[in-house]
Protein backbone atom coordinates (compact mmCIF):
# COMPACT_ATOMS: atom_id res chain seq x y z
CA UNK A 1 0.00 0.00 0.00
CA UNK A 2 1.20 3.69 -0.90
CA UNK A 3 0.36 6.24 1.43
CA UNK A 4 0.72 9.58 -0.06
CA UNK A 5 2.62 12.06 2.63
CA UNK A 6 1.43 15.26 1.05
CA UNK A 7 -1.88 14.82 0.84
CA UNK A 8 -3.96 17.41 3.16
CA UNK A 9 -7.32 17.49 4.01
CA UNK A 10 -9.55 20.53 4.42
CA UNK A 11 -8.34 20.90 7.65
CA UNK A 12 -4.76 20.74 7.55
CA UNK A 13 -4.96 23.61 4.06
CA UNK A 14 -7.20 26.39 6.48
CA UNK A 15 -4.55 25.75 9.11
CA UNK A 16 -2.02 26.35 6.85
CA UNK A 17 -2.94 29.24 4.96
CA UNK A 18 -5.66 31.05 7.08
CA UNK A 19 -3.10 33.66 8.46
CA UNK A 20 -2.35 34.64 4.94
CA UNK A 21 -5.97 35.12 3.66
CA UNK A 22 -7.76 39.11 4.99
CA UNK A 23 -10.42 40.15 5.16
CA UNK A 24 -10.86 43.64 3.09
CA UNK A 25 -13.15 46.56 4.35
CA UNK A 26 -14.05 49.77 1.93
CA UNK A 27 -15.59 52.58 2.77
CA UNK A 28 -16.79 55.71 0.85
CA UNK A 29 -19.03 58.02 3.03
CA UNK A 30 -21.60 55.75 4.51
CA UNK A 31 -21.30 52.94 2.08
CA UNK A 32 -19.23 50.39 3.18
CA UNK A 33 -18.03 47.28 0.90
CA UNK A 34 -16.45 43.94 1.91
CA UNK A 35 -14.20 41.34 -0.06
CA UNK A 36 -10.71 39.60 0.93
CA UNK A 37 -7.34 39.63 -0.13
CA UNK A 38 -4.03 37.52 0.06
CA UNK A 39 -0.95 38.19 1.47
CA UNK A 40 1.69 37.50 -1.21
CA UNK A 41 4.73 38.56 0.51
CA UNK A 42 5.98 38.88 4.27
CA UNK A 43 6.94 42.48 3.64
CA UNK A 44 3.16 43.30 3.47
CA UNK A 45 1.85 42.92 -0.23
CA UNK A 46 -1.61 41.60 -0.46
CA UNK A 47 -3.21 41.14 -4.09
CA UNK A 48 -7.19 41.60 -4.57
CA UNK A 49 -9.39 42.35 -7.46
CA UNK A 50 -9.88 45.35 -8.76
CA UNK A 51 -13.81 45.26 -8.46
CA UNK A 52 -13.16 45.43 -4.44
CA UNK A 53 -11.58 48.59 -4.39
CA UNK A 54 -13.13 50.93 -6.91
CA UNK A 55 -16.76 51.54 -7.94
CA UNK A 56 -18.55 53.33 -10.90
CA UNK A 57 -16.35 54.08 -13.25
CA UNK A 58 -13.10 53.36 -11.81
CA UNK A 59 -13.35 55.87 -9.12
CA UNK A 60 -11.49 54.56 -5.88
CA UNK A 61 -13.06 53.92 -2.92
CA UNK A 62 -12.08 56.42 0.02
CA UNK A 63 -10.57 53.93 2.38
CA UNK A 64 -9.42 50.62 2.53
CA UNK A 65 -8.61 47.66 5.16
CA UNK A 66 -8.28 44.87 6.02
CA UNK A 67 -8.15 42.76 8.72
CA UNK A 68 -6.01 39.79 9.26
CA UNK A 69 -7.55 36.70 10.34
CA UNK A 70 -6.57 36.18 14.08
CA UNK A 71 -7.35 39.95 14.64
CA UNK A 72 -10.36 41.90 15.99
CA UNK A 73 -9.65 45.37 14.34
CA UNK A 74 -8.97 46.88 10.63
CA UNK A 75 -5.72 48.19 9.42
CA UNK A 76 -5.52 50.65 6.72
CA UNK A 77 -3.86 50.08 3.54
CA UNK A 78 -2.54 51.74 0.74
CA UNK A 79 -2.91 50.86 -2.92
CA UNK A 80 0.33 50.49 -4.91
CA UNK A 81 -1.96 49.69 -8.25
CA UNK A 82 -4.24 48.54 -9.56
CA UNK A 83 -5.90 47.18 -13.23
CA UNK A 84 -9.52 47.24 -14.40
CA UNK A 85 -9.16 44.82 -17.33
CA UNK A 86 -7.21 42.08 -15.48
CA UNK A 87 -9.65 42.67 -12.41
CA UNK A 88 -6.46 43.14 -9.87
CA UNK A 89 -5.20 44.99 -7.28
CA UNK A 90 -2.32 45.29 -5.37
CA UNK A 91 -1.91 47.05 -1.45
CA UNK A 92 0.76 47.18 1.14
CA UNK A 93 0.13 46.98 4.84
CA UNK A 94 2.65 48.43 6.58
CA UNK A 95 4.37 47.69 10.45
CA UNK A 96 3.56 44.03 10.97
CA UNK A 97 4.85 40.90 10.13
CA UNK A 98 3.05 38.84 8.45
CA UNK A 99 3.06 35.38 6.73
CA UNK A 100 3.27 35.17 2.49
CA UNK A 101 1.33 31.91 0.90
CA UNK A 102 3.13 29.07 -1.32
CA UNK A 103 1.84 29.69 -5.11
CA UNK A 104 1.61 27.00 -7.60
CA UNK A 105 1.16 26.87 -11.58
CA UNK A 106 0.82 23.61 -12.35
CA UNK A 107 -3.20 21.83 -12.36
CA UNK A 108 -5.17 20.24 -14.73
CA UNK A 109 -8.90 18.95 -14.90
CA UNK A 110 -10.12 17.21 -12.17
CA UNK A 111 -7.65 18.79 -9.37
CA UNK A 112 -8.69 18.94 -5.88
CA UNK A 113 -8.92 22.81 -4.81
CA UNK A 114 -9.89 24.69 -2.16
CA UNK A 115 -11.17 28.74 -2.28
CA UNK A 116 -10.58 30.63 1.19
CA UNK A 117 -11.94 34.25 1.88
CA UNK A 118 -14.13 36.34 3.71
CA UNK A 119 -17.57 34.50 2.14
CA UNK A 120 -20.60 36.73 2.26
CA UNK A 121 -18.55 38.91 4.92
CA UNK A 122 -18.71 36.42 7.30
CA UNK A 123 -15.46 36.10 8.27
CA UNK A 124 -12.45 34.19 7.14
CA UNK A 125 -14.03 30.51 5.90
CA UNK A 126 -13.17 27.47 3.43
CA UNK A 127 -14.77 25.39 0.47
CA UNK A 128 -13.80 22.93 -1.49
CA UNK A 129 -14.32 21.36 -5.08
CA UNK A 130 -12.16 20.55 -8.36
CA UNK A 131 -11.12 22.54 -11.07
CA UNK A 132 -13.90 22.11 -14.26
CA UNK A 133 -11.49 23.91 -16.50
CA UNK A 134 -7.74 25.04 -15.85
CA UNK A 135 -8.05 27.66 -18.70
CA UNK A 136 -11.37 28.79 -19.99
CA UNK A 137 -11.36 32.17 -21.56
CA UNK A 138 -14.99 33.69 -21.11
CA UNK A 139 -16.07 37.04 -22.97
CA UNK A 140 -17.00 39.81 -20.12
CA UNK A 141 -17.67 43.39 -20.41
CA UNK A 142 -16.55 43.30 -23.83
CA UNK A 143 -13.11 41.48 -23.33
CA UNK A 144 -11.82 37.89 -22.89
CA UNK A 145 -10.93 36.85 -19.58
CA UNK A 146 -8.35 34.01 -19.04
CA UNK A 147 -9.59 32.22 -15.98
CA UNK A 148 -9.96 28.82 -13.76
CA UNK A 149 -13.24 27.03 -14.00
CA UNK A 150 -14.02 25.43 -10.79
CA UNK A 151 -16.81 23.12 -9.55
CA UNK A 152 -16.92 25.42 -6.22
CA UNK A 153 -19.45 27.37 -4.21
CA UNK A 154 -18.22 31.03 -3.69
CA UNK A 155 -20.24 33.80 -2.11
CA UNK A 156 -20.21 37.90 -2.09
CA UNK A 157 -17.18 38.98 0.24
CA UNK A 158 -14.83 35.90 -1.88
CA UNK A 159 -14.50 38.50 -4.19
CA UNK A 160 -9.84 38.52 -4.27
CA UNK A 161 -9.90 35.48 -1.84
CA UNK A 162 -7.15 32.37 -2.42
CA UNK A 163 -8.13 29.65 -4.48
CA UNK A 164 -5.62 27.10 -3.28
CA UNK A 165 -4.14 23.80 -4.53
CA UNK A 166 -4.48 20.33 -2.81
CA UNK A 167 -1.22 21.22 -1.14
CA UNK A 168 -2.22 24.57 0.37
CA UNK A 169 -0.49 26.28 -2.80
CA UNK A 170 -2.06 29.35 -4.57
CA UNK A 171 -3.10 28.67 -8.01
CA UNK A 172 -5.68 31.67 -9.15
CA UNK A 173 -7.72 34.77 -7.10
CA UNK A 174 -11.36 33.52 -6.74
CA UNK A 175 -12.99 36.97 -8.81
CA UNK A 176 -16.52 36.38 -10.11
CA UNK A 177 -19.65 33.66 -10.74
CA UNK A 178 -21.98 34.26 -14.06
CA UNK A 179 -25.54 34.94 -14.20
CA UNK A 180 -28.15 32.54 -16.22
CA UNK A 181 -30.54 33.91 -18.99
CA UNK A 182 -32.65 35.37 -15.89
CA UNK A 183 -30.09 37.42 -14.50
CA UNK A 184 -30.09 34.93 -11.68
CA UNK A 185 -26.64 33.66 -10.04
CA UNK A 186 -25.43 30.57 -11.25
CA UNK A 187 -24.42 28.72 -7.71
CA UNK A 188 -21.61 25.69 -7.79
CA UNK A 189 -19.56 27.10 -10.70
CA UNK A 190 -16.96 30.18 -9.86
CA UNK A 191 -14.05 31.78 -11.95
CA UNK A 192 -10.27 32.34 -10.86
CA UNK A 193 -7.48 34.39 -12.13
CA UNK A 194 -4.78 32.21 -12.78
CA UNK A 195 -1.48 32.90 -10.71
CA UNK A 196 0.72 33.23 -13.99
CA UNK A 197 -1.66 36.31 -14.80
CA UNK A 198 -1.28 37.59 -11.25
CA UNK A 199 2.35 37.31 -11.40
CA UNK A 200 2.35 39.31 -13.99
CA UNK A 201 0.81 41.89 -12.92
CA UNK A 202 2.35 42.26 -9.46
CA UNK A 203 6.03 42.52 -11.71
CA UNK A 204 4.88 45.27 -13.65
CA UNK A 205 6.06 48.76 -13.10
CA UNK A 206 3.34 50.28 -14.50
CA UNK A 207 0.83 51.76 -11.91
CA UNK A 208 -3.14 52.70 -12.61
Amino acid sequence: MVINLNKKDANDIFKDTYESIVEVKVTEGEDIGYGSGVIISEDGKIITNAHVIIYEEDNLFDKVEIRLSYEDEYREVSILKYDSDKDLALLKLDNVKVKSIKTNTEYSYGDKVYAIGNGSNYGISITDGIISNPKLTIELSERNVITIQCDLTISEGNSGGALLDNKGRLIGITTFRLKDSSNKVIQGISYSIPYYIVNEFIECDNNF
